[in-house]
């Protein structure tokens, strides 16, 4: 999910955390494979007739999805240091150290909070170490999270790891999209579990903390996880309602177990794990800082994170400290610091020129490396974004009327065509959808039930050119035979997301088509 800003979202509250983007709801009451060797991408085109994928053009195999996500870029001078640097300078800060180490913190340490946050919600709910799958797909009564989509059924756990491995078992998979990606608690992708990486035969994977010394089960595959603590998210594809019994049949058959006899050397401090689930603070409040102390000292940062880590405790942050406790001075630094950090967000994500933004060649997407500004922007966001060989999204709120833009509203109507034989490109273990969301990022209810278009959608029409084109607008269109797409009648966004994306797409040679006011 994770939806690249979700179209052009950008109006932060001073901390109002946005957790959306990929949980659909929790569930409690709360990527199509084959097996065999790997298959080459194709573009998918659609046929009037069914309404379904067909292949055509075959394009050139793109970055493999890898089981074992490395990294992002890493540098030895992380470039947040000098953009904090630089924005206490030009606020006149007082105490640069201070300043420009708390912004660090600020902009480092998100990520870490909201996840930790997120993971108390989740776990208060259903408890740590317990795989929990939902069963249905959103609709305009889940509310529990913004911009959930409506095409795969998502299974999610929050894993601990101190007491020893977990393990998962999954059963193959044909003809389906599936994948679990397990995250640190910095919200970077550590591993994708599923057809991609798997080729859809399944088998167990034993998540291991770190510091673990001990013995898996023959067959297994050692996953080894750098936090205590961790997020494994599964997305499991519906090719439509008539193919919902079928999804939650597979899903019936994953597990998460825990790792039979015993081993040692789990590192970490105590799980900060509180139920009922507390309050998540705003960002520019001393309270932020405190559970980032907190949330430090149970998943300790990455050797990488060195630099920024040392500029923060030489502004008195970090695990066992208490910043402001020293003086009313220190606390009115910290704040004024904080409100640069928000800022230096909110600024680093500001507005763009085209009606889609979102994914670009080369983007730091779901593992960041030191490119902490796109984390913690991704992270307030879409946290659980996905790496881009597993999924692609792009988010528009405008649209092209004439020479100017102006904002997605259920005043008027719009088109998106998609020329024949350029319909969103993926390989064969991959689809593609559009899905509507309103000002608050929730689906809206509408007269045909329908939330999203894309390849799996049955009846899609197309023009006595090939071209594929989805109206969206609040009433339906007067055609009889249209690929309709309905919206409220106030503001409104849009999401495309493209799972298994080729080549073109992660190149930056495929992107989606101008959303043109028709009326």
């Amino acid at each position: 999910m994770p939806t690249g800003h979700l179209g052009d979202r950008r109006q932060r509250t001073s901390r109002s955390f946005r957790i959306g983007a990929i949980l659909v709801t929790v569930s409690l009451g709360l990527v199509g494979c084959t097996s065999g060797p790997s298959k080459t991408p194709s573009r998918q085109t659609s046929t009037p007739e069914s309404g379904r994928s067909s292949t055509s053009t075959t394009v050139t195999s793109g970055p493999a999805a890898k089981l074992i996500e490395p990294p992002g870029p890493i540098s030895a001078h992380p470039a947040l240091l000098d953009e904090a640097s630089a924005a206490c300078r030009r606020a006149g800060a007082a105490d640069i150290t201070l300043c420009a180490g708390t912004v660090d913190a600020e902009v480092w340490g998100l990520p870490l909070v909201i996840e930790s946050n997120l993971r108390d919600f989740l776990a208060c709910l259903a408890r740590v170490n317990i795989l929990d799958n939902a069963v249905k797909l959103a609709g305009p009564d889940s509310t529990s999270v913004a911009y959930p989509n409506d095409d795969t059924l998502y299974s999610t756990a929050f894993l601990d790891l101190r007491a020893g491995p977990q393990l998962l078992s999954v059963p193959p998979a044909s003809g389906r999209y599936v994948d679990f990606q397990l995250l640190d608690m910095y919200t970077n992708t550590i591993a994708d579990v599923g057809v991609l990486t798997g080729g859809g035969h399944g088998g167990t994977y034993a998540f291991v903390g770190p510091g673990w010394h001990g013995t898996i089960p023959k067959g297994a595959v050692r996953i080894d996880v750098p936090t205590p603590d961790a997020w494994l998210l599964g997305r499991t594809q519906v090719k439509g309602p008539a193919d919902l019994f079928a999804a939650v049949g597979l899903e019936a058959q994953y597990s998460l177990t825990a790792l039979p006899g015993h081993g040692s050397g789990t590192t970490g401090g105590p799980s900060t794990l509180a139920c009922p689930a507390p309050a998540l603070p705003a960002s520019t409040s001393l309270g932020f800082l405190a559970d980032l102390e907190k949330d430090m000292a149970a998943d300790p940062p990455a050797a990488a994170d060195g630099p920024v880590v040392q500029a923060m405790a030489a502004a008195g942050i970090g695990p066992g400290r208490t910043p402001g406790a020293t003086s009313s001075g220190n606390v009115a630094g910290y704040l004024k610091a904080l409100r640069l950090g928000a800022s230096l967000l909110a600024r680093a994500a500001g507005e763009g020129t085209r009606i889609w933004t979102g994914y670009t060649r080369g983007a730091v997407v779901g593992s960041y490396g030191t490119d902490y500004l796109e984390r913690a922007r991704l992270a307030e966001e879409a946290p659980g974004t996905q790496v881009p060989a597993q999924a692609v999204y792009f988010g528009a709120s405008r649209a092209r009327s004439g020479t100017t833009a102006t904002s997605l509203a259920g005043t008027r109507s719009y088109g998106i065509r998609f020329p024949a034989g350029d319909l969103p490109p993926h390989g064969t273990d991959g689809f593609w959808s559009i899905t509507l969301y309103n000002a608050a990022g929730f689906l809206v209810a509408n007269p045909i039930g329908r939330y999203s278009i894309g390849d799996e959608t049955p009846g899609l029409v197309r023009g006595a050119d090939g071209s594929l084109t989805v109206v969206v607008s609040p009433s339906r269109p007067a055609e009889t035979e249209v690929n309709w797409l309905p919206a409220p009648t106030g503001a409104f966004s849009l999401v495309l997301r493209v799972y298994d994306p080729a080549p073109q797409v992660l190149d930056g040679s495929w992107f989606p088509p101008v959303i043109q006011a028709i009326s």
